[in-house]
């Protein structure tokens, strides 16, 4: 049975997006109901969902204006009325998609490193988390506008008579004199940039990660949680060469464009379900609050006293995770030792810092007050 390119497109890109929305909504279980708070960065998650369903709504639209068109009519002038009438839908959803699509990675990767940001407790790595923030931010804005202005004025980004024009090699055919500049550079550029942010956030946290003061065995499956981004990775890596096949010509660009559509659902859909799984660990052990215990955003201000040295001997105190990185023994904007957004991940000793391994034992502090 024959299915069409962009009908394909359509499927898989239902499949995994619905994939991905059953697994954030499992994330939000998760992080509410079992861990008792929910942040920015699972928010910021939920809106690169909301463009993921968007674009495959552009692509079924795409399928849906491209369905009665060959990429064997653009050789044939004969064509060109039957064209004409269907290719102005498929170019504005093209318009569109060229957009959304730097939004909703955009949104994923904000997603990961507001987690970052949330657990950092060294300055470098706080301040690498804030600087790769910025640029996502700024390089995504770039990007999008520069798509929305492709062509000195938006509405000639979507013209027929341009389009179809790449297409006639016609000397003696009079053109249309449009002011744009090639989208496939552009394209090719943010390919290019995707797959570097992408592969900088799967490595930024790993050096912070191996200088924590656990058995190997331990750092290396905290490194293995976070290291399922590479799923996005090689997702991209495709995408990426399918971008190349596509922008050789503009007939290759009318025979890998569903190819690439298909590959930039598998991108999004991967970096969503990789940053979110780690959190669906706690689905399938228990609370990490008592059952008399409210959550952390519905809890009572109250105070609590540093606690005295314990004398050991030069032996380190060793702590479990979930009641070091306790949300009540700490401040979760700080990040740092006290952040629960560590919470169910790993057994750590009482010191996190590899910049001072030598200190094991808990300084005391003033006493101070929390929610």
């Amino acid at each position: 049975m024959y299915l069409r390119p962009g009908f394909l497109v359509v499927i898989v890109g239902m499949t995994l997006t619905s994939l991905s929305t059953i697994v954030v909504m499992l994330r939000y279980y998760c992080r509410w109901y079992r861990m008792g708070i929910v942040g920015a960065t699972d928010h910021l998650m939920f809106i690169a969902l909301i463009f993921t369903w968007g674009n495959t709504v552009i692509n079924y639209y795409q399928d849906q204006s491209s369905r009665k068109v060959r990429p064997s009519f653009f050789r044939i002038p004969e064509k060109r009325p039957l064209l004409e009438s269907a290719l102005h839908g498929t170019l504005v959803t093209w318009y569109i998609y060229r957009m959304t699509y730097g939004v909703a990675l955009c949104f994923v990767k904000l997603s990961i490193l507001w987690f970052y940001r949330a657990i950092a407790s060294h300055r470098t790595f706080r301040r690498s988390v804030n600087i790769l923030i910025t640029f996502v931010i700024l390089y995504t804005f770039a990007t999008t506008i520069a798509a929305a202005f492709q062509c000195e004025k938006p509405s000639e980004s979507f013209d027929v008579t341009g389009y179809l024009s790449q297409f006639d090699h016609d000397p003696n055919t009079k053109k249309p004199h449009f002011k744009c500049y090639d989208p496939t550079r552009l394209w090719v550029f943010t390919s290019a940039v995707n797959l570097f942010t992408d592969v900088l956030i799967m490595l930024l946290p790993i050096p912070t990660l191996l200088g924590l003061r656990v058995p190997m065995s331990k750092r290396l499956a905290l490194v293995g949680i976070f290291s399922v981004g590479i799923m996005a990775i090689i997702a991209s890596c495709v995408r990426m060469w399918v971008m190349a096949l596509w922008s050789e010509s503009p007939e290759n660009s009318a025979v890998f464009g569903t190819d690439l559509l298909l590959w930039g659902q598998v991108e999004t859909n991967s970096g969503i379900v990789s940053a979110s799984v780690p959190f669906l660990r706690l689905f399938f052990r228990g609370s990490d609050r008592r059952p008399d215990e409210k959550p952390l955003a519905r809890r009572k201000v109250q105070e609590i006293r540093s606690p005295k040295k314990i004398p050991t001997d030069g032996v380190p105190l060793q702590k479990e995770s979930m009641e070091f990185f306790d949300g009540r023994k700490g401040n979760e904007e700080s990040g740092g030792s006290g952040s629960p957004e560590w919470s169910g991940f790993i057994t750590v000793p009482a010191s996190l810092s590899s910049a001072s391994r030598g200190s094991a034992i808990l300084e005391p502090v003033q006493a101070h007050l929390t929610v």
